[in-house]
């Protein structure tokens, strides 16, 4: 039983980081058809959440258009290398999760473009694996006291279909969530 209760805990780990893990390890058949238009947005917003949890340069890079601009209070950056080291030089920078609240995502999609707005909540894990750190304690419902969310923000953006795969083409961050 108390092995069963540590498990419960720890799938806490937000499932879309879990569900960008084992996607990118497992790769998609080169003849594959795209997934929908809806998926694929919101496999981007995982892969995002994946690469500033994990910090991994390479994802982040992947994740925008050649000419996409990020802007946010802390400045506005173009192209991928700029938006990379911007986010590869944050404090946070693979020392937090970085949560999404996928039942607040808003999609309009409209060919190959979309525009798509979603919240992130990130959560300080005391310098822990966050990967494997639970966000509470058992049993569920008192918040791990080592954990603390450190912001909550919400992204607007606009994202382009290269190919199979879209990519980001415009972002803007700011505080707070995006709707109620």
């Amino acid at each position: 039983m108390h092995a069963k209760k540590f498990l419960s805990g720890t799938i806490l780990v937000p499932t879309c980081l879990l569900s960008a893990l084992v996607a990118t390890s497992l790769g998609v058949p080169q003849n594959s058809p795209p997934p929908s238009p809806r998926l694929a947005l919101r496999e981007l917003q995982s892969e995002f959440h994946e690469a500033v949890t994990c910090a991994d340069y390479d994802l982040m890079l992947s994740l925008w258009s050649e000419d996409a601009v990020w802007t946010s209070p802390a400045g506005t950056f173009v192209g991928p290398t700029a938006i990379a080291d911007f986010f590869a030089s944050s404090p946070g920078w693979g020392q937090v999760a970085s949560l999404a609240t996928s039942y607040k995502s808003l999609y309009d999609i409209h060919g190959t473009t979309a525009t798509f707005a979603f919240e992130c909540i990130i959560v300080d894990v005391s310098g822990m694996d966050p990967l494997t750190t639970p966000l509470s304690t058992l049993p569920f419902g008192n918040q791990n006291p080592r954990v603390e969310i450190v912001q909550h923000s919400n992204a607007m953006c606009t994202a382009v279909r290269a190919g199979n795969r879209w990519v980001f083409s415009a972002f803007t961050g700011a505080a707070g969530p995006i709707m109620p």
